[in-house]
């Protein structure tokens, strides 16, 4: 018999194993079943049929879902991209001592503090069609802001614009303290050798940061391909179609249409592209 010591630890564990198989592991079954159905709120327990791969192959020739994947595919890497520039390039002020540096510090972390939502129900107000805050203060420089919200052109920027407002603070943070961490003595020998600031951030800043610097990015590029929330709070996915990125298409699809077979194909469709683009991220950093 398995003494009663052994299993006092899986008895602590039930509860949370408890809670991640209902709220986790069954519902990951129960919509990987609806995928291969023609299930829709609504409908008779007698209509709904299995329809085998028809979601999968009608989703690939969905000009609808495809703009979405495009849309993903450009936010994801913009943003991070920029998040991460603006992080790098503000981390190397703040290797510097000069004074009121912790206040800053704390400035540039609060967005972090806040949720999603909140930033994107901000950033609408700032970049509202009628009164703009931000063509305020371009108007100061001469400046003629665009309509940013109702500007099929400028609607995705303005979400990429407080997407990475918001997550910038999480490169600085990550990035400064990999700077803080950084051998000494590369720099003392590239200063004798008469190095320039770009070519130490070249040759010995970045290649020092590299495993850090793909770790930040493929955070930041899997949240940024599933995010909703931002978009949900500043655009509702429009004008038209312009700002429906994926993961708006399949809120859209399963609750707006009620079409919840077809959401759960896109939503696994959305599933392997992150794990299979996390893969080779992992792979590409491994061989560089």
């Amino acid at each position: 018999m398995i003494k009663k010591e052994k299993l006092l630890p899986y008895y602590f564990l039930a509860p949370a194993l408890g809670i991640l198989l209902v709220l986790v592991i069954y519902p990951l079954i129960f919509s990987l079943r609806l995928s291969f159905s023609n299930f829709s709120f609504g409908m008779a327990d007698s209509a709904i049929a299995f329809v085998g791969f028809k979601n999968f192959i009608r989703m690939f020739r969905d000009s609808y879902f495809l703009n979405g994947l495009r849309l993903t595919i450009l936010y994801m890497f913009g943003t991070s991209l920029i998040a991460f520039v603006i992080g790098l390039g503000v981390s190397l002020l703040l290797q510097k001592s000069f004074f009121g540096k912790k206040v800053i510090m704390n400035i540039l972390i609060l967005p972090l503090a806040t949720t999603p939502v909140v930033v994107g129900i901000v950033w609408r107000l700032l970049l509202m069609p009628d009164y703009s805050f931000v063509n305020y203060l371009l108007s100061l420089l001469g400046i003629r802001g665009p309509q940013w919200l109702i500007t099929p052109g400028w609607a995705l920027f303005s979400v990429m614009i407080a997407y990475v407002w918001e997550w910038s603070p999480f490169f600085i943070i990550m990035l400064s303290a990999g700077l803080a961490s950084l051998p000494q003595e590369p720099y003392e020998a590239a200063k004798i050798d008469g190095a320039t600031g770009w070519q130490t951030l070249r040759f010995i800043t970045l290649p020092l940061l590299k495993p850090l610097v793909f770790l930040v990015l493929i955070i930041r590029m899997m949240d940024a391909f599933r995010v909703f929330d931002l978009v949900y709070s500043m655009t509702k996915g429009g004008p038209g179609r312009s700002t429906q990125i994926l993961s708006y298409v399949v809120y859209y699809t399963g609750i707006g249409y009620l079409e919840l077979g077809y959401a759960s194909a896109m939503s696994y469709v959305m599933l392997v592209i992150l794990v299979l683009l996390s893969i080779f991220l992992l792979k590409f950093v491994r061989s560089t």
